[in-house]
C-alpha cells in the first residue's frame, strides 16, 4: 500500500481541507484535525488517521 511517511502529509492537514486517497479515486474533507485526523469522504464514509502513523491520504490538488 502506498502511504505517507509519519509527519509528512498528515502533519499538514487542517480542518476544512480537501484530501484524496492515495490508492483510490475518492475525495473527502478533513472535519477534525486535533489529536487525530477525521475525514468525511464524499461517499459518506468516515476515516480516522493518527498524525504519528502512516496514512493513505494526500492533499487534493486545487483545480486550475
Amino acid at each position: 500500500m502506498n502511504r505517507t511517511k509519519p509527519g509528512k502529509d498528515a502533519a499538514l492537514l487542517k480542518r476544512g481541507q480537501r484530501v484524496r486517497r492515495k490508492n483510490a479515486d475518492e475525495s473527502g474533507t478533513v472535519i477534525e484535525a486535533d489529536g487525530e485526523i477525521k475525514v468525511k469522504w464524499d461517499g459518506g464514509r468516515t476515516s480516522y488517521f493518527r498524525r504519528d502513523r502512516q496514512a493513505n491520504v494526500r492533499l487534493k490538488e486545487p483545480n486550475k
